[in-house]
């Protein structure tokens, strides 16, 4: 299950560098984990109440400061 990257080198999928994530893959992870939490707060919310509206609130924030903090981070790389 190899392949290779834009360079034409092997790329091994065990031994990932993180400079190999490109700031994207690591803010659809963060958004991923919002999304993550969110739909398991609603789903505890459905049973435990209002006090998982906690998880669902918290999960949205993380979605959406997600795509804030990329811009921002592509902003101070632009200005290098």
């Amino acid at each position: 299950m190899g392949g290779t990257d834009g360079d034409g080198r092997d790329i091994d999928p065990k031994n990932v560098d993180p400079g190999d994530i490109d700031p994207a893959g690591a803010m659809i992870a963060v958004a991923f984990t919002g999304a993550v939490l969110a739909l398991a707060g609603f789903g505890l919310s459905l049973v435990v109440g209002d006090a998982a509206l906690v998880f669902v609130v918290l999960g949205v924030v993380v979605v959406l400061s997600s795509p804030v903090a990329y811009l921002r981070f592509r902003e101070l790389r632009s200005g290098e």
